[in-house]
């Protein structure tokens, strides 16, 4: 988080002294007690990842990015996303998925919806709703 407590990334507020990673570690935790929340596993990672591209290789982010967009299209359910993914994955030339540490320079993307319209301080109720909704802006701003 910088000085201001924003996100460097997807300008994201902190959430009781709370930035992105902490977040999301807690929104990934409530998935453990929610079968619905689980299910939306992949679009909960991918948009969380899309918001935060600067780890990531230019190949990986865009790999990601068309991935996610196909599946929200199409509403492909979990089963459906790591079957395609790992088959396009072994079609993919390997090579490194994350940035080394000193290429990493984020860059701030201003979004519709954050993690912390997802990340409620202990109301994991409703999350999965959360997510639905923070997956179809991200999705609407990779348009």
């Amino acid at each position: 988080m910088s000085d201001d407590t924003t996100c460097p990334e997807c300008g994201a507020p902190a959430v009781a002294g709370m930035g992105c990673v902490e977040m999301f570690g807690g929104v990934l935790a409530w998935e453990a007690h929610d079968p619905e929340l689980l299910a939306l596993h992949f679009y909960t990672v991918a948009a969380y990842n899309l918001q935060h591209p600067a780890q990531f290789t230019d190949e990986t982010t865009t790999f990601l990015r068309a991935v996610f967009v196909e599946a929200w299209e199409k509403q492909w359910s979990s089963p459906e996303v790591r079957r395609v993914v790992d088959g396009r994955r072994r079609a993919r030339k390997p090579g490194p998925v994350l940035r080394k540490p000193a290429d990493r320079h984020p860059v701030l993307k201003t979004w519709r919806k954050t993690l912390a319209d997802v990340y409620v301080p202990d109301q994991p109720q409703g999350a999965a709703e959360r997510v639905r909704a923070w997956a179809a802006a991200v999705h609407e701003g990779l348009r």
